[in-house]
Parts: C-alpha cells; structure tokens; sequence
C-alpha cells in the first residue's frame, strides 16, 4: 500500500484523479499516481439491514475510495421520505460498520433535483416502459438541467407537485443524523460524512428566501444550516455541455441566471459560495463529463479539466478540491469509459502532469514508468474474459481457439521485440503435466501491444496429446525469457476436458443431444423415443411450473400425439409484469394455472410454466391441440425485442422438429379466437409473423444431417462420457464439522428425500461479506423457512460445515432444491471468486459427493443462476474469473487424489475435530448455571405477579410497523383519493387469497392492472393499507389518507387490513398473523377512535358479494373470534409490556458459558438505573425497552430483531471488546444516561 504524505492516514492520497466506479485503476498505477474511485450504493433505509460490503480490493491499493449512500434511484429517492429519516441514518450506519476499506460517505445526491425525491412522478416524456435505454436513472431528461431550456419549456411534472420536495432544512436535518450515526460506529469517528451534490443548473426545488430555486443558493443554504462544524466535506458535480475543451474554462453566464457560469467552470460558483468559515473542508469532484456520452476521440477535454482544477489548486488563497472522478469507468449506462480507447488516451496524458490536491506536483509532464514504477505490486496479472473451447476434441489434431484477455498489470504487453509476451498451455493428468511433443508446444503472439487496462482476443492454436483420455487443460501468458505469469501470481486458466479417440473410419456420428437428464428436469415432460435424434436442440429453458399459483382443480390432460400447432400469446402487460402475476390471474379466472406452456420475459429467457400434457381446456383446439407460448409485453403497437423473437423462434424450431409440425402450424391465438392477442402487429404493420416464421425456417435449415432410425450405428468404442469420473474413482470425505444441531431449525417443517432423487449438486454464494457467521445466514432464512438452504456451508477460511441432514430440504418441489445438495461458500462474488482455500474445500467436498451418490457426474454441479433467474453464486461464477471452472478443477484434482488413496490424513483430521469438541464441551461451570437458573425463576415469578394485574397500562403501543409504501408498484398516472383521518369509522379485514408467501409486492403489480374478465379497472396501487405476513411481519402499503380502493363504496371511511393466506377449508391465520393483526387492530382503534363493533370483514361490508377474508372467518376455525379476543386482551392490558427496562445478556445451553464478564462491567449502570437483569430473550420480550448488552456473536441480531419485531423498543451496547463495552455503560451511568439513542418514555 503506498504511503502518502497528507493529513489523517485515513485520507491520504495525493492526486486529484479518478474514475466514477472501479476499473480504470490500472492507468493511475501504470503512470505512477494514486486516485480515487466513487462507488455508488443503494442501501435502502431499513434499520435491520446490516448488510455492507467490502472494498479494500481497491483500498489496499492506496486508492482513496469514496462511497456515495443512496436510499434508492427514482421513484424511491435518493433520500427516504422524511418520516424515515432515522431509519436512513441507521441503515447507513450498518452499511458503514459491516463494510470494509472506506472512510468517506456521501449522503444522497442532487437532491435539488425533482427526479431524486423520494415518491417522483412519472415522467410525461419518457418511453413506453418508463425508461430510457442507457440512462437507468434518468440523468439525461431535460429538466435536469432546467435553468438552461429554452423560455416556455420546463419540467414535464410540476416541480410543486413532484415527490416530497428535499429542501435545504429537510436534507440539512438527514445529514446531520447519518453523520452522527456514522461517527458512533466504532473505528469510523473521524470519518468524512460529505454534503451530497447539488444539481448545477436545477430550479426544480423552489422555497420561500429561494423563489426561483437558484441552485447555488440551495447548496449555500444547507451549508448556513449545517455550520462548519456539523460538516466534514462537500461533494460537487462539473459538466461541459459537450465535448469541445474549450468550454472547461469558458466563463459565459448561464441564460436567466447573470451571476452563474453555465459550463464547467460552475464549479467555481460552488466554491465561492462555500461559507468563509466552511473553507477549511476538503472538497470532491465526484462526477465530471461531457454531459453528452463520451465520444471515442483523445478530444484534449480529460486533460483540460484536470488543468483546470490544478491551477484552482495552486491559487493558495483557493480551497482545495482533491478529486476530480469521470463520469464514469464500467459499461454501466451511457456514459461509460470503458474500451473507448480516445478518451482513456486523453486520460494517460493527463497522468503525465504531477497534478496533487495541494498543489505541490510539478508542472511539466514525466516520462511513463516501466514495469516497476509500482513499488510491491504484481505487475504480471491477467483475467480471461472469455474461452471458446470446441466441444469434440480428437487426439493428435490442432485446433484453433478464439482466447479474450485484459491486461491487469501496470504495465504494457509487447507484441514483439527480444521479450515479447506470448500465450502457451499445457495438459495435465493426475496432478502431473503429460508429455507433448517438441512441434506440439506452440504458443500464440498477441495481436498487437496491450495496455493495461486494455483487453485482447487471441486465435490461439492448441496441438492436443496423442492418448485420448481425460486431462486439464491449462492456459498461461509467458514473458519470454523472463517468466510465466502463473509463477508470479497470476490466474491461470483451466477446464476439464476429454480427448477422444481419433476415428478410422469415415461413418458419421450421432448428433449431439441435449442432456437427458438436463431435458427430464427443465423441459418438464416425456421425450418421445425419436426425440434421441432430433437434429435441432432445445434452447436453454427453465422450469418453473412447480412454482407457480395453481387453482383448486386439476389441469386436464392430453397424449402428445394431439399436438397439432404452436400458439403464440402475449400478456397484454408491461413486461415487466411477473410471470407468477399472470398464473395468478388466469387462477382468478377459473382456470386450474396458467394456460401456456412456455413464457419468453422481455430479456428473451424461456421458462416452461406448465407440463405439456397439462392443458386448462383439452376439448379447445388452441389449448387441447396446441403448444402455448406466451411472450411478455403488449404488443398492440409494437413488436417484440429482437431477444424475446430470436429465442421465441429457437423455441418453435425445436418444437416443430420434435413434433413434425410445420412452419405453417406456428399461429397467433387471434387466428383461432375472437381475442387481439398476440397483439395488433403479429399480422399488419411490423407483421412479426412474418419475421418468426423467417427465422424458424432459417434455423430449420441451418440443422445438420442426421443418420435415420434404421441406420447402423457408428463403429469402434463409444466415448466415454466426458463429465463421469472414472469407474471406481471414490474420494475420501473431507473433514465436516456437523453444526445442524446448533442451527435454528423447525424439525416438523422440512421435507424427505431419498438419496436416488438427488440430481444435482447446486452452488450458492451468501452474497455477504465471507466473516459472517453461518448462525446469522441461518436465522435469516428461518424467517420464511424451515431452516437454511444448504446442506454445506464453506467458511471464508475453507472450513466445510454441515448445516442440514442430506435426507432433508426445505422444499419439495423445486428441482434446485428437492433434488440437489445445496453448498454455499460464504461471500459475495459479484465481482470476485472464492479464495483458494474455499475452493480446494469445496472439491473435496464436492468429489467425495460424487462418489457417496454415484448418479452424481461434474455436469450436476451446477450453479443457481442455471436454474432460475437469480443473482447467486454471482456473476464471476460463469464469466469474468469464471470460477466454476475453477472449482470443476478442484473437484478432478480431488477425484484423481483419490485413486492414489490419501484419506488417512482425513481421519485424523476427524479424529482431532472429534477431540476439540470433547474438550470444549468439558468447559462447564455448573455454579453459574445455577445461579442463572435462580435468577430466571426469579423474573418467572415477577412476570406472573405482572400478569396478574391487568388493566396496568391500558395505552396500546405501536406495533413495528415496515413503511414501504414508496417501494410499491404503482400506476403511472392514477392516484387515490384522499380523506383526512378523522373520517375514517370502520377496519375492513381482508385475505389475499393468494398463497401465503405471495408478497405486497407481487399484489401491487396485480391491483395496478385492469382485468376485463372480472370487471375491474385499472387501479392506482394496491388496495390495503396494512399487509399481514405469514411470521406476523406488518408492511403498511397505503398512507391512512388514501381512499384506496377495498370495499368498493365503503373506500372513503374504511382501512383495510389484509392477512397474507387464502382461508378457507379450514385455513386460518398463523398465530404470529392472529398475534400482530390484533395488535395493529387495537393500536388503529386507539388512535382513529374506531370501536370494536366496526371492524368487519370484506364480505361484511353491504355490496360487496365476496367470500373475503375466507369462510373460516366466521364459521369452521371462526378466526374472526380468535382476532377479536386477541384485541380486547391487549386493550385490557394483559398484551402490554410488565417490565419497564430488561438488561438482557448473552448464555449458551448448560454447561455452556453466559455473559460472566459482561454483567462485571455492567455493575456501575445496574447500581445507577436499576433495570431487570435475566438471559432471556422471551422474557424481554415482554419489557417495554431492552439494553442488549454485547456483539451479535452473544445476542444474535435474528433474536434482536425478534424483540423488534415483538413491539420492543430495543438498543444494543456492543463496543470493539468487553473493555470497550464496558467503558460505553460506565459512561451512560455518569452521565445519566439510560440510553445512547432511545427516548425514553416515564415510568407508568
């Protein structure tokens, strides 16, 4: 790490360049520079999430990495509404102290612009969808830059009436929050909490003292109300409007505004009207670019901002802006970097001048540094971008295949010249590299010199061994002479390949088939006998039918042979619309599931949503003699992507090869229905008929030939199947340590498998950062399963954990789960790959699976993301380092450690493991748990006394209430009425009747659509205002003001309550739901003077002819008597909280030790305030506050959230250690303080 020479270690670096988001680093190091990199993150504003992430791959570089804290990206606001604020200033403090590396924030962004309100409009001007294509957050609508638009054109929504306007006092008010909660996270109390930037050229944001929403007035306010010292720096943005250098210093004034420059040079505007006593703050440049996207040209402009801001820099009487970050580095929007060769060029020259913060570098450029110039760091690094391998290889031939690199060193690869750089492999066996000969070692030159940062594709020629057989094969860049780059750190590239025999005789061989196994699991339905040898494959397709909403009556049936068309549909929906929304709807109808057999999204992924025997009406020709695909979209004025027509047509191919059918047979519904689906340009316009049926043709006649049934079958022996261990190869377990025990788990709710129904070995990552311990990923899947996921966990350290039995899954019908052994390896690999030592773990892991279930072959091992739609095991795990290469490379090297034995070591590691734990369970203090069990029968005894006197606190508090009205789906353009408060009289109590997991979120985008066949319009969100979870969770959906639409005429008076579940024959609400619905209940009746008499049901409600919330409401399981005795028990008292304050410290199961230390060091607050003391969780459960007194490795952060979740108001006092912890109470007793954060309310 280099070592700067500037103020706090912290801050220390001394140039002003840098990028918008990694990536462009390997420049700075090449010329010799340190910089900064501005990383963006959205965490939202829940005060539980206590997820971060970790950025010292880019720290522990010396780069200065800046981190910009956003709440969301429109419409949810860069800032909460403001009611959240708090629980904004919590999150970012968990992000902060669960993320590494980073020690300066930014809170929020342009918040003088309308676009970051929490709650903005739609835009008027904006495409069908909402979106503009390269511009995910809306940078480049017009009225970003309002103040600079012609006289008559303005903001396509009125400002005033746009969102929660952010003014100087609202955003002056969340600074100072986050900044004091980022100060109290130990180890970050002199960090630099930055005022985010305000949008140059905005008037969206209008007040009184600023009626024409000057944006530099705004920026001066915040800072007036922030002073200098509840202020630690400042965050700017500089454009151009173009790309023309000239304009970097040009000083003309901005059209209705004298006083302002309206080209970068805006920047000093913000500089002069920082307060003189603020002037001491550090300032940062974290977005500057053209404002256009960037044109691929060394136009000169990259090095005329950075002139610019130099000569700022070297006024002395100037305060100092030390960064100067382009807008930005990855391929992320349109204003990416990244492979444009002119600017990143412009950027190198730039790198020639000494530019530093303070104004010290020298003036005159340098000359470049070679290879060395960056001291202690590996020069020779590579990542392989991409490996096209052909899939037959024959012994002794040589083929060519297309390599794709980019150069991660610091310095440039040459083409040529004594020591030029070069690709060369090499194939291994057994761990031992096998024989080529001389003329088979050949090695491939770089096409021309490679830059770092700069990526290259390769037609590498690779001469293949003269012994067929199973080999790795390993690819490395050599420095001729000088060394290989694999010896000095660098990734090397390696798969599992298989040589084939060479073939003497000419025959043709079979066609290539898809997997059967891989067809049996996605394809969902029997594959008739001629199927072997269809000549065109299946695309890639998952099956989710198992997943969807089914109805009360079964699907009817049909043979295949029935299957006379394929049926094109389309949604009629945004495309966005989830595909379970749909199967819902089609429930809704009458139909027994969703009526398609294929669903293409609008990215062009094919899921199979229904078995194909599986038919909603067998006697209809469209459905009973039909292949149903639906696309998503409405496609009434435009067609389909070009993604969602090429796999469509891929997936007819195949369908009209399986099942000799014609090109001709490919129909839209409307030829066979009165119906416009597919849409109005399947057959005019566009007329995408045409263009399918084009491409079905084309790839129809694009399909190789094919032996028939009745030719012979080719000669000489059958390859052995690449992917299948050797016969007999068995590696030895690995040491497993067994922790399912100690893990939460419900026993009763888990599902039986065989070990012959395993198919699979499926891989997951935590996407958490890898020191988090398994007990905490186990809590968190407790909340909505059973138990956790995985049968295996792989610590960051390589350790192998058992968390679950391999009998038993959470679920029994998803493939990915009920048929596959789940492994997890603890971290996030979005942009990294496991460490070694979890990789080498889960090879030995994974290779002794292998032969413990021997239907296991490598191409079971699959990743989550094969399956399904989803983020895990990230997106190194199949490009960028690929690592599922890497570990099908650990689990050969394991399977061929096997058959040379080597599993004593395995038993001797069990046999110490076994030992460990023997010696650890012998730690028992039995007078301690003595004395805890005198000290629990106490607080029994004082609880009962409590309960005994009921009525004592008769005001019923809040229950935890999860605002997540803002995160909604909504309608673009309808809004609900509104009433005030006092005219609501009555509580409608609703179910979803939808199954119990289906969330608020799944029925908001439901309620927004219109649905003709039920009659009902278009809705402007979803109709409850309060949503029930199945584990008593409570999201309030609607603001209590808004009308929303529940119970048709009653709407105005009326708050609806829904309970997550469908509730008829026999269902009924969990108790955790009967628990939190009666409580919100009592809570609502309190404050909006709702008597009890006037909660009804749906169905109760005159008018509205429904069986809402379920016919267990009133009579079977009558759970309508259950909510309400629940309701008059709370307001009676007995539900409220006898313990006033509950001290509450960690224990482990007898003889396991407790919180012996803890309770010494909280001697001094316990003499000063009294609190009940105990070990209990559900006994604190039933206090009104609760100190938890030590870190999440004692009180885990599940049962903290638990006491949450109970209606507890709950603080933690966790310092760096117990001597730490104890110095926080010890200051609290002095000070009189009983809490760090709380408010307390008195003593009844």
């Amino acid at each position: 790490m280099r070592t700067m020479a500037f103020g706090n270690p912290m801050f220390q670096v001394e140039h002003i360049f840098g990028f918008h988001d990694p990536g462009g680093e390997p420049f700075l190091f090449e010329a010799g520079r340190s910089g900064w990199v501005v990383v963006s993150e959205t965490i939202g504003h829940s005060p539980n999430d206590r997820t971060g992430k970790d950025f010292t791959p880019l720290t522990s570089q010396g780069l200065g990495v800046i981190v910009r804290l956003n709440n969301g990206y429109f419409p949810q606001g860069t800032l909460p509404r403001s009611r959240a604020y708090g629980d904004f200033a919590r999150r970012c403090a968990n992000f902060v102290a669960a993320s590494r590396g980073p020690h300066i924030w930014i809170i929020g962004n342009e918040m003088n612009y309308a676009v970051e309100r929490p709650g903005a409009q739609p835009r008027r001007n904006l495409p069908a969808g909402g979106r503009i294509p390269g511009d995910p957050t809306l940078r480049s609508l017009p009225e970003r830059f309002d103040a600079l638009l012609p006289p008559g054109e303005g903001p396509s929504v009125d400002p005033a009436e746009d969102g929660e306007a952010i003014t100087p006092e609202m955003y002056a008010q969340c600074y100072r929050l986050c900044r004091s909660a980022i100060h109290q996270v130990p180890g970050h109390e002199q960090d630099q909490v930055l005022v985010g930037a305000v949008a140059p050229w905005n008037t969206n944001t209008r007040y009184p003292g600023n009626p024409s929403g000057d944006w530099i007035t705004y920026f001066q306010d915040i800072l007036l109300l922030l002073g200098p010292h509840e202020c630690d720096g400042i965050a700017l943005h500089a454009y151009t409007h173009g790309p023309d250098p000239a304009r970097i210093t040009d000083d003309r004034e901005a059209p209705g505004f004298p006083q302002r420059r309206q080209q970068f040079r805006a920047y000093r505007d913000f500089m002069e009207a920082i307060p003189v006593n603020m002037r001491s703050l550090p300032v940062y440049i974290t977005e500057a670019d053209q404002v256009e996207p960037w044109e691929d040209v060394n136009s000169g402009w990259v090095q005329a901002a950075y002139a610019e801001i130099d000569a700022w820099n070297r006024d002395a009487n100037n305060q100092k802006i030390r960064c100067l970050a382009l807008y930005r580095w990855p391929q992320i929007d349109r204003w990416f970097i990244e492979g444009k060769q002119g600017v990143i060029e412009d950027f190198r020259m730039a790198l020639r001048y000494d530019y530093r913060w303070d104004g010290r570098g020298a003036t005159e450029p340098a000359e470049s540094p070679g290879p060395t110039a960056r001291a202690g760091a590996t020069t020779y690094q590579v990542e392989w971008l991409q490996v096209q391998a052909p899939h037959l290889l024959t012994a002794g031939q040589v083929i060519t295949m297309p390599v794709t690199v980019r150069n991660l060193g610091s310095w440039t690869w040459p083409q040529a010249g004594p020591n030029p750089v070069r690709l060369a492999y090499r194939f291994l066996q057994a761990g031992q590299e096998a024989p080529l000969r001389p003329e088979q070692q050949l090695r491939t030159s770089l096409p021309k010199d490679v830059r770092p940062g700069e990526v290259v594709t390769l037609q590498a020629q690779v001469a293949l061994p003269d012994a067929p057989g199973p080999y790795t094969l390993e690819l490395d860049l050599v420095h001729e002479d000088v060394t290989w780059f694999g010896e000095q750190g660098a990734d090397r590239w390696r798969r599992h390949v298989h040589v084939e025999e060479e073939q003497t005789s000419p025959v043709e061989t079979e066609p290539m088939t898809a997997n059967p196994s891989f067809a049996a699991a996605h394809l969902g339905a029997a594959i008739p006998a001629q199927a072997a040898s269809t000549p065109v494959e299946p695309p890639q397709i998952v099956d989710i039918s198992a997943s969807l909403p089914k109805g009360d009556r079964p699907y009817e049936t049909r043979p295949l042979d029935r299957i006379r068309r394929i049926v094109i549909n389309h949604t009629a929906a945004p495309p966005t619309i989830p595909i379970q929304v749909i199967a819902q709807a089609h429930v809704d109808r009458g139909y027994p599931g969703i009526a398609y057999d294929y669903f293409v999204d609008g990215q062009g992924r094919i899921f199979q949503v229904s078995p194909l025997e599986s038919v909603v009406k067998a006697d209809a020709d469209w459905s009973g003699g039909g292949v149903n695909i639906c696309l998503a979209g409405n496609f009434t004025q435009a067609p389909p992507s070009e993604a969602q027509l090429a796999a469509t047509a891929a997936l007819c191919a195949w369908l009209v090869s399986r099942f000799g059918l014609a090109v001709e047979d490919i129909v839209g519904l409307r030829e066979l229905l009165q119906t416009a689906s597919p849409g109005d340009t399947f057959l005019s316009g566009p007329a995408w008929k045409n263009d399918l049926l084009g491409r079905v043709r084309r790839l129809l006649a694009s399909r190789p030939s094919v032996p028939t049934p009745t030719e012979p079958t080719p000669t000489g022996p059958r390859p052995t199947e690449p992917s299948r261990p050797a016969q007999g190869t068995k590696a030895p377990r690995p040491p497993i340590r067994d922790v399912s025990a100690q893990l939460p788990r419900d026993p009763s709710g888990f599902f039986t498998r065989r070990p012959e129904d395993v198919r699979y070995v499926v891989i997951n990552h935590t996407a958490a950062p890898p020191d988090v311990p398994v007990e905490t990923i186990a809590q968190a899947f407790r909340q909505k399963l059973p138990g956790i996921l995985y049968q295996f966990f792989i610590t960051g350290e390589g350790e192998i954990l058992q968390t679950q039995p391999l009998h038993q899954v959470v679920d029994g019908e998803r493939p990915y789960i009920a048929n596959a052994v789940n492994v997890a390896f603890a971290g996030d690999f979005t942009d990294a790959a496991p460490t070694p030592a979890q990789l080498e773990a889960g090879g030995r892991l994974i290779a002794w699976l292998l032969g413990e279930l021997p239907q296991l072959t490598l191409d079971s091992i699959r990743g989550v993301s094969e399956f399904i739609p989803h983020g895990s095991p990230g997106e190194q795990w199949l490009r960028g380092r690929r690592w599922k290469d890497m570990l099908l490379n650990e689990v050969v090297r394991a399977l061929q450690a096997g058959e040379t034995g080597g599993g004593g070591q395995a038993a001797i590691d069990e046999l110490e493991r076994r030992l460990r734990e023997t010696q650890q369970q012998n730690e028992a203090l039995q007078g301690q748990l003595d004395q805890l069990r005198r000290e629990n029968e106490r607080l029994r005894l004082e609880i009962q006394e409590l309960r005994s006197e009921p009525g004592r606190w008769r005001q019923v508090t809040r229950p935890v209430i999860h605002d997540i009205v803002d995160e909604l789906p909504r309608h673009p353009t309808l809004r609900y009425p509104t009433r005030p408060r006092v005219a609501i009289t009555h509580i409608a109590v609703h179910h979803t009747a939808m199954p119990p997991h289906v969330g608020p979120e799944r029925i908001a985008a439901f309620h927004i659509q219109a649905d003709p066949d039920r009659g009902k319009d278009e809705w402007p969100g979803i109709g409850y205002h309060f949503f029930i979870h199945v584990d008593g969770r409570i999201d309030q959906t609607q603001p209590l003001e808004a009308a929303s639409y529940h119970v048709a005429d009653h709407n105005r008076y009326t708050v609806g309550v829904a309970f997550a579940g469908s509730f008829l024959n026999g269902v009924a609400p969990t108790p955790q739901q009967i628990q939190a619905g009666a409580r919100l209940i009592a809570w609502l009746m309190q404050e909006l003077n709702v008597p009890l008499q006037n909660v009804w049901g749906h169905r109760e409600f005159a008018g509205n002819r429904t069986v809402c919330p379920g016919s267990e409401w009133m009579q079977g399981r009558k759970w309508r008597d259950q909510l309400f005795a629940e309701i008059v028990r709370i307001q009676s008292g007995e539900g409220e909280p006898p313990i006033h304050h509950y001290l509450l410290f960690w224990q482990r199961p007898y003889p396991g030790p407790y919180a012996a230390e803890d309770l010494r060091n909280a001697e001094p607050y316990i003499e000063r305030f009294r609190p009940t003391l105990g070990f209990s969780v559900e006994e604190a459960a039933h206090a009104r506050y609760v100190t938890i007194v030590g870190g999440e490795a004692g009180v885990s952060g599940e049962d903290e959230l638990r006491l949450k979740e109970a209606g507890v108001q709950v603080e933690r006092i966790a310092g760096e250690d117990e001597e730490d912890t104890a110095r926080m109470l010890r200051e609290l007793a002095e000070q009189g303080r009983r809490f760090q954060h709380l408010l307390e309310e008195p003593t009844p």
